[in-house]
């Protein structure tokens, strides 16, 4: 197993229905991961990005200081596994010890305590997807790489790779969606993210619809 680590980049909505999804980028190959989430942890997430701290403890405060004072540490936190629109994480101990865990908790503690996250290679082949520069930006206000494209270079495609827009396009329709439908917020529909569904777009943790 390869595990690569990738960079977090925040809670974003796609689309008309506001789907919530965290955008995890292999800066290697400047491909991004979206990890679809249940409103309620992206709302979690996206909270405690901004700087909130609760008053009362949440599970993921209880999860991680149970791991400070009862383990021997965490020494990975990594997604495994991808069929499906379903993705398994596992958290990894000092020991060697190993447990599942569903993406978003997974996400909420590599935070928490200040771990890297990290994806097997082969998912992210899979699931991961290059999106261009400027739609980075412009969705996103994400922006990686070179400046854009001076003023009349010409364009083969969208994102000036002819095969990079063909993967996209194939991500989009294992998500259940079309290009317009992730871009543009006229057009309707989006992925079913089957409610508390934070694993994947059509099923829950179990793979279960």
């Amino acid at each position: 197993m390869t595990l690569i680590p990738v960079e977090y980049h925040g809670v974003h909505t796609v689309g008309p229905e506001q789907f919530s999804c965290v955008l995890l980028r292999w800066a290697e190959q400047n491909r991004i991961l979206p990890i679809w989430l249940s409103p309620i942890s992206a709302a979690d997430i996206d909270v405690r990005d901004s700087g909130y701290t609760p008053r009362r403890p949440g599970s993921q405060d209880i999860m991680s200081d149970l791991i400070t004072r009862m383990t021997s540490g965490v020494s990975g936190v990594n997604i495994i596994s991808h069929f499906e629109g379903v993705f398994i994480a596992s958290i990894v101990f000092n020991d060697g010890e190993e447990v599942d865990a569903r993406p978003s908790d997974a996400i909420k503690l590599a935070r928490a305590l200040e771990v890297d996250l990290k994806v097997e290679e082969d998912v992210l082949q899979q699931a991961s997807f290059f999106v261009s520069d400027d739609v980075l930006e412009e969705y996103f206000d994400l922006r990686f790489g070179a400046d854009a494209r001076e003023s009349g270079e010409a364009e083969l495609s969208a994102s000036g790779d002819a095969q990079a827009d063909a993967d996209f396009e194939e991500m989009m329709r294992s998500l259940g969606m079309s290009e317009a439908d992730f871009f543009d917020e006229d057009s309707p529909g989006g992925p079913d993210t089957g409610g508390d569904n934070d694993t994947g777009v059509t099923k829950d943790d179990n793979g279960e619809k």
